[in-house]
């Protein structure tokens, strides 16, 4: 990464107007550059295993100095925690140097056969078979270092000796042993000359402290092990020892406890050491010279710092010790009594308009009516709204956890249902039980729940009535051994028996009864349900608990419209409100026939077509008009005809996981060819059992249980770019994005979260592959500098160089994000972007998981809120950047949010969607600085400034008719009444004004919300 670094320092430094800080850019940038061979590493070349690594330990800060020192580090942990796993990132992040590795392996070496398996792993090759392609993951390594630091917490006295010490022993020491055997074996049949220099951390106490078990007796031990290396060679040529006595080493896991004695021991003549002063003076003992002198004869060294010279009295120690805290916890009382903390509250959040500094849209050239603006979006995922999931986005750690404001927590607790509102007994949030609960106890109280029940989590109940505990139902066929019989009603369904296997059935009447008897004979096929393990059992699901009817979606809807049609609308509804404004109101601006809609979906109602296919062969009772909630266009359909009204353009695509952005596309140029003015787009999906085992079959999405035997927790199974990535994570939901010309938008006072700057779809020409990824978006930059794109974002004031951010596609399987990355690194090239200046990388569905046809929105509105934060999200599950990424210069992986806003503005982003069938979706995203800039030129600061206040007003509107909506006390959803037409009456003919308004161009919907005759 070193070219890469210096190039984009010098990029800042050359862009930065502090002095100073350019200089740091600069000498950061010439450090970067600096040639590797003229720096000299300790440990170049050299592979080190070190066991027993955990944060704050000795040996993890042994691994800090020998990553510093370029040697390629196997560490074991008996843990894969995330701390475990954060700590190594950051291990590695801030030590690494030179060509430095750090594999981190999980390891119990109290057994022998997980010894046997490290020693085993170490020395061979490491291959994943994917199809026909072979990837070689880990080559075959030789140790020159062995830290053997592994030790367990270790208690009891010699009366508790016995299976206690034993265990404790055989960690410690016998596997220890058996280690530097195995480790001494490896390359001897072709690497004679090669020795393992084994680092034997031994200390002085032999039950000075007592208490701690087999302990003494083990470092006791050791000095037997190093005497062995004379007299047993058979193993001990290929091995060198230093054997340190390692004194009081404070915050370790083992002397942690007594880290309250350190002042008064050091008062009483004792040097302790800290775990980086210690490894320091171990890491001298691996030096050429050391190990030279090793191979004469082992390394004694003495590092007790007087510890074990005299016997210590822990008890007066300890006792001194308290004495000095007691004086000590007085001051903290005092200092403690002036902090107060308070509980927070679920305060409102009241959302503006992006911040806009007109000096950086000087060279705007379009005006307001050239503009196709995104007036706002509704989204719906596993993290519930886009409010939620962008708090989410940022507040998500490596570790899992995930910080939530008060008002976040809030949402999500109504949405699940675990907290609603009533006026009495007492005006308030009450739980399911009926008890109030304080707003200021809210956030501490649902915050762990909430977040547990939200985002890419192992499924639950849902996804078709077969879904039960990591297996679906399936059926089987069987042949029977014996003959079996049934009764039936009638003649009729008797023949209906025979008709399907007459040489195996006979029918016979039931003269008492009035039945008939069928009696299928041994020979005959049935089919016997079977309850089949799924190799996929995590996914990103709609949060527990979310119910359309918060929404105010009438239970007529929910028994009749398939449920993702039904959360469709709810983003739809999302969307308007949002924005403070309703679809009566537009239809109010412009002809109802210049109202759109481009929505879409990758599979359509995906519980109907369960019904409609599965639960009719099964011969379950189904709804009449199911085969209508099963075709992808009703999901869109139901938007238009029960909330929307409109009769403009009805064009609903299919373009799976590109879905949402050919959406996108198609609203858009409608507005540009002048056939709509309004339109409606985005793109929502379901999940089912289906869609899993089907993914799952095409080895497209991740393997459970591989990934869990990665160590990896399900929260980040997705982890685009990630070098353990194994495929997508297959999630449901999506949204509404609202487009309008921008002179619409200025005469109504529409918010304006962003504007279309470039939107197109592309193919990949001729393929054999339909998942296979391509390059046909590349196609954007067509022209290079004088592309369309350059020239459609020139007019809005952007440049190449103005692009901050691309949100990837990044499904985290092994061929697209290399893929993708290259598309745009390339591109960046061939539109002139400058040399070093980075292009920060959303992968937003390491947060999400992927939603198919809907995922593209989650995108747009991610970028839309970016505009107004300034904060790039980071990818909390990316460990290892893939190194086949390091071709592309420009990206860049963030693993911690950037506020770039604080710097400079963040004018435009892109953003890729890509599908099955080779359907690329590739969109520029403008900030809506460039749409003021547009009205300022146009119409004067004046109108600008009143179009501004107009449209915060509306956004403050949608944010408390929401929250009066949360509360009950006003409608989220409101149904169309009568069709917007009064009834037939003297001088009204419903029939009659409906053709007349479609032929007037001037027809609008009236004040009253109904057309006038």
């Amino acid at each position: 990464a070193g070219d890469a670094v210096a190039k984009q320092a010098a990029w800042y430094a050359a862009h930065v107007e502090d002095a100073a800080l350019a200089a740091r850019y600069g000498e950061i940038a010439r450090q970067a550059a600096a040639d590797k061979a003229d720096v000299t590493l300790d440990h170049d070349a050299q592979v080190a295993v070190v066991t027993g690594v955990a944060p704050n330990s000795i040996a993890a800060q042994v691994v800090n100095g020998l990553l510093e020192g370029g040697a390629t580090v196997i560490a074991t942990s008996h843990s894969f925690k995330p701390s475990v796993k954060a700590w190594a990132q950051r291990s590695y992040r801030e030590h690494a140097r030179g060509d430095a590795k750090l594999w981190l392996v999980p390891a119990n070496l109290s057994s022998y056969r997980d010894v046997d398996a490290l020693v085993d792993w170490v020395g061979h090759v490491q291959k994943k078979t994917n199809g026909a392609t072979t990837t070689e993951l880990k080559p075959a390594y030789e140790p020159d270092l062995f830290f053997p630091f592994a030790a367990p917490p270790v208690h009891g006295s010699l009366a508790d000796s016995g299976a206690l010490f034993e265990s404790q022993a055989r960690l410690m020491l016998w596997g220890v042993e058996r280690a530097i055997a195995g480790f001494a074996a490896l390359g001897a049949d072709t690497d004679v000359r090669h020795r393992l220099h084994v680092v034997l951390p031994g200390s002085p106490n032999r039950g000075v402290f007592g208490g701690d078990g087999a302990y003494g007796e083990v470092k006791s031990a050791f000095d037997a092990i190093v005497n062995r290396a004379r007299s047993e060679r058979a193993w001990s040529d290929r091995v060198t020892f230093a054997h340190p006595k390692i004194g009081w080493v404070r915050g370790t896991g083992l002397m942690g406890g007594n880290d309250p004695l350190v002042a008064v021991v050091e008062r009483h003549g004792l040097t302790t050491y800290s775990t980086e002063q210690i490894a320091a003076e171990l890491l001298k003992l691996t030096t050429a010279e050391a190990r030279d002198k090793a191979a004469v004869a082992p390394l004694d060294v003495d590092l007790t710092g007087g510890l074990g010279a005299e016997p210590i009295d822990i008890k007066a120690l300890r006792a001194e010790a308290l004495a000095d805290a007691a004086l000590d916890m007085a001051e903290a009382e005092a200092d403690a009594a002036d902090d107060v903390q308070v509980k927070a509250l679920p305060s409102p959040h009241v959302p503006k308009q992006a911040a806009v500094d007109l000096a950086d849209w000087e060279r705007v050239s379009a005006r307001p009516e050239d503009e196709i603006v995104i007036v706002s979006i509704g989204e719906l995922g596993p993290w519930g709204s886009g409010r939620t999931r962008a708090e989410a986005e940022l507040g998500i750690h490596a570790d899992g956890d995930v910080d939530l404001s008060a008002g976040a927590v809030l949402e999500l607790a109504w949405n699940m249902g675990l907290l609603s509102w009533a006026d009495s007994p007492k005006p308030g949030w009450y739980d399911a039980d009926g008890n109030l609960v304080p707003e200021s106890d809210i956030a501490e109280r649902y915050h762990d729940e909430v977040v547990a029940k939200s985002g890419v989590r192992p499924f639950a109940a849902g996804m078709g009535s077969d879904y039960r505990d990591g297996t679906d139902e399936e059926e089987a066929e069987v042949y029977l051994d014996h003959d079996v019989s049934f009764s039936v009603p009638t003649r009729a369904i008797a023949d209906e028996y025979i008709a399907m296997d007459a040489g195996h059935t006979s029918i016979m009447p039931d003269d008492e009864s009035g039945e008939w008897t069928v009696t299928r004979h041994a020979g005959s096929m049935i089919r016997v349900p079977r309850r089949a393990t799924m190799t996929r059992t995590v996914g990103g699901q709609f949060p527990d608990g979310f119910d359309p009817t918060k929404w105010g979606i009438p239970a007529s809807m929910v028994g009749d419209v398939d449920p993702i049609a039904l959360w469709n609308i709810v983003t739809t509804v999302d969307a308007y409100l949002s924005a403070g404004f309703t679809p009566t109101e537009i239809l109010q601006a412009v002809h109802p026939s210049m109202v759109a809609s481009t929505q879409g979906t990758g599979f359509g109602g995906m519980a109907s077509m369960r019904k409609l296919y599965l639960d009719r062969f099964l011969g379950h009772e189904i709804p009449t008009d199911i085969l209508q909630e099963a075709l992808p266009n009703v999901v869109a359909a139901h938007v238009m005809q029960s909330y929307i009204g409109g009769y403009g353009n009805m064009v609903q695509p299919v373009s799976a996981c590109a879905t949402a952005a050919v959406s996108l596309e198609e609203g858009a140029d409608k507005i540009a060819l002048g056939k709509a003015d309004f339109v409606v787009t985005g793109a929502i999906d379901d999940i089912g059992v289906e869609s899993v085992i089907g993914f799952g079959n095409m080895n497209a999405t991740a393997n459970s249980r591989e990934m869990l035997d990665k160590g990896i927790e399900p929260r980040f199974f997705s982890r685009a770019n990630d070098r353990r990535r194994g495929g997508f994570v297959e999630s449901q939901g999506g949204g509404t994005v609202l487009l309008t010309r921008g002179d619409i938008a200025l005469r109504l006072g529409l918010p304006v979260a962003g504007v279309i700057g470039f939107v197109h779809s592309y193919a990949d020409g001729a393929h054999t592959s339909i998942p296979a990824p391509g390059l046909g978006a590349l196609a954007a930059g067509m022209g290079g500098r004088s592309s369309k794109l350059v020239r459609d974002l020139a007019a809005l004031g952007v440049t190449p160089d103005d692009i901050a951010v691309v949100s990837k596609h990044d499904t985290s399987t092994n061929a697209n994000d290399p893929n993708e990355s290259e598309l745009h690194n390339t591109l960046a090239h061939a539109i002139g972007r400058a040399e070093g200046n980075p292009l920060f990388v959303i992968s937003q569905k390491s947060l999400t998981g992927h939603a198919k046809g809907g995922a593209c929105v989650f995108q747009i509105n991610g970028i839309t809120q970016l505009f107004r934060s300034g904060v790039v999200p980071a990818n909390a599950a990316l460990e290892c950047v893939d190194p086949k990424l390091a071709r592309d210069d420009y990206m860049v992986w963030l693993r911690t949010p950037l506020a770039i806003g604080s710097r400079r503005t963040v004018k435009a982003a892109l953003a890729t969607s890509l599908g099955f069938g080779h359907v690329s979706g590739f969109a520029a995203i403008v900030h809506p600085g460039a749409f003021e800039a547009a009205v300022e030129h146009a119409h004067g600061a004046e109108a600008l400034a009143a179009w501004r206040s107009r449209a915060n007003e509306r956004l403050a509107a949608g944010r408390r008719r929401f929250e009066e909506g949360m509360m009950g006390r006003a409608a989220l959803y409101e149904p169309i009444d009568d069709r917007r037409f009064h009834e037939d009456g003297r001088g009204y003919d419903a029939h009659e004004v409906e053709k007349a308004m479609l032929l007037d161009p001037d027809a609008r919907l009236g004040a009253d919300g109904f057309f006038a005759a």
